[in-house]
């Protein structure tokens, strides 16, 4: 926890410990009765992806985890040469909540802002948008919220949490108080709203592009380097579209 807890830190479900998904209820029940009810033709295949990406989600994190684990007890090539603390671990446990946090929004969206249902499954030009989306005012706007988050009155309220891990595991990347979380997921959702409420959305375009960022997201907090230093001397413009423990360009 940070070193002087602000508002909207913990999470709304935190009471419900590891009952938690049970908010999904309504939407898991909303799922079900319209696959055994509704003709397949009425089917959306948008809300009916929403826990299957959850899902995947969980699994491709817990890889990198299941991975960076393994490295750190292996002990060769780390960065931080020491091992995870078991205070670390415990503080980092509820990995999920941001997960649950996007599922939710999801939901919602999907629910009720026009375009967000019965998205196709693949257009270029969406992935087109959102990619030039990110790179152009995502990053731009992340990078300077980062800097403020380094501000002493936001860093020791919020952002200090982040930072208590000092051997960075994959997961670290998303051990952020609630409000951190609501700002992220408000950056991030710039260029899936934009694609959806000119549709140009499809399903690919946006659980492609939370995927990248959890890769990213991933790869960058690892305490072991997996991509060397001389690829980007012979790609210079990989450095916009992605980071590396050694190579932090905005993100953090």
């Amino acid at each position: 926890m940070a070193s002087k807890p602000g508002i909207l830190t913990d999470w709304p479900w935190t009471p419900l410990g590891s009952f938690k998904y049970i908010i999904l209820g309504p939407w898991v029940t909303e799922i079900i009765y319209s696959i055994m009810v509704k003709d397949p033709k009425e089917w959306d295949l948008t809300n009916f992806m929403v826990i299957p990406f959850m899902l995947w989600r969980m699994l491709h994190n817990q890889l990198w985890i299941s991975l960076s684990r393994y490295r750190t007890a292996k002990g060769t090539n780390r960065i931080v040469d020491k091992g995870i603390e078991f205070d670390q671990v415990d503080r980092e446990r509820n990995w999920d909540d941001q997960i649950l946090f996007n599922g939710i929004l999801f939901f919602l969206a999907n629910k009720y802002f026009p375009g967000a249902s019965h998205l196709p499954l693949w257009r270029t030009d969406g992935v087109i948008i959102t990619m030039l989306l990110h790179v152009g005012p995502v990053e731009f706007l992340y990078y300077w919220f980062h800097r403020a988050l380094h501000h002493h009155y936001l860093y020791s309220r919020y952002h200090s949490h982040h930072h208590s891990s000092i051997v960075t595991e994959p997961i670290t990347s998303v051990i952020h108080p609630f409000a951190e979380h609501i700002v992220y997921f408000a950056l991030f959702a710039i260029p899936m709203l934009t694609v959806v409420f000119t549709g140009t959305g499809s399903i690919i375009a946006i659980a492609g592009y939370i995927t990248y960022i959890d890769l990213m997201n991933n790869m960058g907090h690892c305490n072991f380097e997996l991509i060397p230093n001389w690829v980007f001397s012979i790609f210079p413009p990989l450095k916009y579209l992605m980071y590396t423990p050694s190579y932090v360009p905005s993100l953090s």
